[in-house]
């Protein structure tokens, strides 16, 4: 098998992090390359919303280490890592319904643009993400769908170069579900590598190259989906089957 000549993008390196006495991620290494979709699965409780929460900085690993572009930022915070080209959007929407498309949009654009830029940087991200509606109009008032593409848009307005997407198509019909793996093809075709935590089969399978498999906080397999799906012992642990 040929290896990638340069070095991963982003890697973590025997990660635990234990709360108490239990391990979210017990001994756990993984590792990103630049310009790919790499798809995380797993279980219920195998530890994939903390290995973004220990990529992202927003916790810090018990033990382990962790390296973007190279560089140790195990011990970085999480502003120093958004920085460094680093961003999310979880799980949870970070939405305010009574506030408008903008101004959710302008505490994440006011930290690298100036104000006179705003409008505009907005305008091209809604874009982006195919969010065809008024930069006025409430959040409240946009759907379910439209109000995840603004996460997505939000998650971008820091130009990343690795963006996290955790579970983008929770409460998502087919067609928006559809229209999100476009969105996220666009981005990756404009040199963003993205990490993304899914649930959806037929999403994945049409989205993603690598995919790794986590359980119980460890790297349990990884390949190619198709590869994923046929592999019995994944079938046991995350499909279901015996």
């Amino acid at each position: 098998m040929n290896m990638p000549s340069s070095p991963p993008l982003l890697e973590v390196r025997d990660v635990v992090k234990a709360y108490g006495g239990v391990r979210a991620l017990n001994g756990l290494n993984l590792s990103v390359r630049q310009g790919e979709i790499h798809c995380i699965l797993g279980p219920n409780g195998a530890g994939k919303s903390t290995f973004f929460k220990t990529i992202m900085g927003t916790e810090r690993p018990t033990t382990g280490r962790v390296f973007y572009k190279g560089q140790d930022v195990t011990r970085l915070p999480a502003y120093a890592r958004a920085r460094r080209g680093l961003s999310v959007k979880f799980q949870n929407l970070r939405t305010f319904g009574d506030l408008s498309v903008l101004q959710n949009l302008y505490p994440a654009l006011r930290r690298r643009f100036s104000p006179p830029e705003i409008p505009g940087k907005a305008e091209e991200l809604l874009a982006r993400v195919r969010l065809d509606v008024s930069p006025d109009r409430l959040v409240k008032h946009i759907s379910h769908g439209q109000q995840q593409w603004l996460a997505i848009a939000t998650a971008m307005a820091s130009e990343p170069d690795l963006l996290l997407l955790d579970e983008p198509t929770a409460g998502l019909g087919p067609e928006e579900t559809h229209l999100t793996a476009e969105i996220i093809r666009d981005l990756n075709a404009a040199k963003v590598t993205v990490v993304v935590i899914e649930h959806d089969m037929g999403f994945i399978r049409s989205l993603c190259g690598r995919t790794s498999v986590l359980h119980y906080g460890a790297l349990f397999a990884q390949g190619t989906f198709e590869e994923m799906a046929a592999d019995p012992r994944v079938q046991k642990i995350y499909l279901g089957t015996e």
